[in-house]
């Protein structure tokens, strides 16, 4: 008797104590499914040469005006008749670049190919590419990781174009089918990078983008990936769909949105791309990434039955920010700036903002700011709520809320006087508060389909190393990789620039940052300089030589230039860090030229615990031909 009561006992014990292990268990799943999400990349191509996110912040800060008239190549394709002087055709958010460039050697596509692929997908491959780089990571670097795709995009103008083509000439093409398909926009992507996340395209009209980001969140947090590339890419390639949204009465005549403002009388067409890299913040932490700010929540909903399937609803957009809001512990007194949708027009700016309105205290100090990305570069559709995200973030980071452009006169639609709202007409300080700087992004979808993200700035804790503590005769590296010796010069060009550009640069960020983030090519060459006008010297003089046959100091051109004396160590070079050559300067030099020779190298791993910060550095020159439909 006395041994079946101490069996009982001990099996009741047991099962406590395996409840209680099961409930920490669901309590630490809990916290990881839904800790915050990291930004740690992010790359644009935007309108007027905002073609980086320090060349945005730079249009934003200065509150320049990013609308400008059609491309001269691109006039050619306009509509007869009636729509010849039609003032919605005259202007819009153009990029500078040829849409048509793309370099198909690089993402391995054929000529022909390359020609019926329509340029979104083209243009998505380049920015992910750039996003990568951005991040730290050698986009050739990830093959079979779990990292995820997710792409917005809504116009399929080349398609149509397409087929009107194979009208007139009867042939059918394999290519036009992975080339346009929207499933490939996120699909090829996966493909070229070796990728093996989800890869998953969503058309939500103008919320795809933001769409897409919530969906890269829910991806990280249920596991389906570690690291995510979301964004949204929008060209216009037909100035027949302009025709099309201007009998929505949704349209300014002047081509200017005037978010908020009296004389609001509709929005203006843009183009571009915007793509960010995402990753849990533990694992982000873990790897050593730079974080530019977090995304504390996320969510959509849909308008369901309002006053017409392309009209704002403004209870859902009320009762989507309040949820958010809610998950990410702002209820109270909600984010201290918004990103609006504001697209300009006379319903849906006072829909919006009277949502807003509606759930923040009147007595609110300091006020709400409020303003969007589009008064800037019109409304870039597919593309526009990865706009606002990565414009908020550079806000963040630089402390800064940029100016709001054309607004004048408040609009009378808006409820004001119940408002604790401000819309900056000039860029001001984001003066910092007790808790950390919080904003949050709207966008909301023409079909109805709304998306809102909460974002939290974040400080990091590696700080930029102090150069001048650095001995003087300290050889910074910098390795180089291109297909050809031609792409080569211009990966050095684009350097040069970049150093003419950037004066106070910290050598031994920038070496790291270099390194970690260039993909391995053919042509291998590695510079070393102590300071950035040796770097100058080195590649400037490298470049007058159109031979590349004279020897240059500091510089290795492929295994050739070699210095004899390096000595050969006994240790596996892959096992050595950044820590153990900084007392050993022949067994950095060993390292790199072991790579130079074609050891292939994990540079992450070599870097890892270093403490230098990554910092910009520039992106893979593109060699790009124009591929385009042949017109008669």
């Amino acid at each position: 008797m006395e041994n079946n009561t101490t069996d009982r006992s001990d099996i009741l014990r047991k099962a406590l104590e395996e409840i209680k292990r099961l409930k920490r268990k669901i309590e630490q799943n809990q916290d990881s499914h839904f800790e915050p999400i990291a930004i740690i990349g992010m790359a644009c191509r935007f309108p007027k040469g905002a073609s980086t996110p320090a060349k945005f912040w730079k249009a934003l800060r200065t509150q320049k005006d990013l609308i400008g008239p059609i491309p001269e190549k691109r006039a050619d394709y306009v509509l007869a008749g009636a729509w010849e002087e039609s003032p919605f055709l005259k202007e819009a958010g153009y990029l500078e670049e040829d849409v048509e460039g793309f370099d198909h050697r690089l993402f391995r596509f054929s000529p022909r190919e390359a020609e019926r692929t329509d340029p979104q997908q083209r243009l998505f491959l380049k920015v992910c590419w750039e996003a990568l780089e951005n991040a730290g990571y050698a986009p050739d670097s990830l093959r079979g990781t779990k990292t995820g795709v997710y792409a917005g995009v809504m116009l399929m103008e080349y398609m149509q174009q397409l087929a009107t083509e194979r009208k007139l000439t009867a042939q059918f093409e394999p290519y036009d089918v992975s080339g346009n398909g929207f499933s490939f926009m996120s699909g090829r992507a996966s493909y070229f990078f070796g990728f093996q996340g989800p890869g998953i395209t969503t058309d939500t009209a103008c919320s795809s983008s933001l769409v897409s980001i919530d969906q890269a969140c829910k991806g990280l947090w249920m596991g389906d990936c570690n690291m995510a590339l979301a964004g949204g890419v929008n060209l216009l390639l037909s100035r027949e769909s302009t025709a099309l949204f201007s009998s929505l009465n949704i349209l300014s005549p002047e081509c200017r949105s005037k978010s908020f403002d009296a004389e609001a009388n509709g929005t203006v067409r843009g183009e571009g791309c915007g793509i960010v890299v995402l990753k849990k913040l533990s694992d982000a932490l873990k790897d050593g990434d730079y974080i530019h700010a977090v995304i504390k929540a996320s969510g959509v909903n849909q308008g369901g039955l309002s006053s017409g399937p392309t009209v704002p609803h403004g209870p859902s957009q009320e009762i989507l920010l309040k949820e958010v809001w809610r998950k990410a512990g702002i209820s109270e007194n909600g984010p201290d700036y918004i990103e609006a949708h504001g697209t300009g027009t006379e319903i849906g700016d006072p829909i919006e903002m009277n949502s807003i309105i509606h759930l923040l205290p009147k007595e609110r100090q300091p006020p709400v700011y409020v303003g969007t990305v589009k008064s800037n570069l019109g409304h870039l559709e597919a593309a526009a709520g990865v706009a606002g995200f990565i414009k908020t973030v550079l806000a963040l980071e630089n402390k800064k809320i940029p100016g709001n452009l054309h607004f004048k006169t408040p609009s009378a639609h808006i409820n004001w006087i119940e408002s604790c709202i401000e819309i900056p007409t000039k860029t001001i300080q984001w003066n910092s508060s007790q808790r950390p700087r919080i904003a949050a992004i709207s966008s909301f979808g023409l079909s109805g389909t709304n998306a809102h993200i909460v974002l939290e700035e974040y400080e990091n804790s590696t700080k930029h190393s102090d150069e001048k503590s650095e001995s003087a005769t300290r050889k910074w590296p910098f390795r180089f990789s291109a297909r050809s010796q031609t792409c080569m010069r211009d990966q050095w060009s684009a350097f040069v620039y970049f150093l003419h550009e950037n004066k106070n640069l910290n050598m031994n960020d920038l070496s790291y940052s270099h390194n970690i983030s260039r993909a391995d090519f053919k042509e291998k060459q590695v510079i070393w300089a102590a300071n950035r006008q040796e770097a100058l010297f080195i590649l400037e003089t490298a470049l007058a030589d159109e031979t590349d046959g004279i020897p240059v100091k500091g510089l290795w051109r492929n295994s050739d230039d070699l210095p004899e004396s390096i000595n050969q160590t006994e240790k596996r070079l892959q096992e050595i860090s950044f820590s153990e050559v900084q007392t050993n300067p022949d067994l950095e030099q060993s390292v790199f030229a072991d790579w130079i020779k074609g050891k292939k190298t994990d540079w992450k791993s070599y870097y890892r615990g270093c403490n230098l910060r990554k910092t910009d550095v520039p992106n893979y020159q593109f060699r790009e031909k124009v591929f385009g439909l042949k017109t008669t």
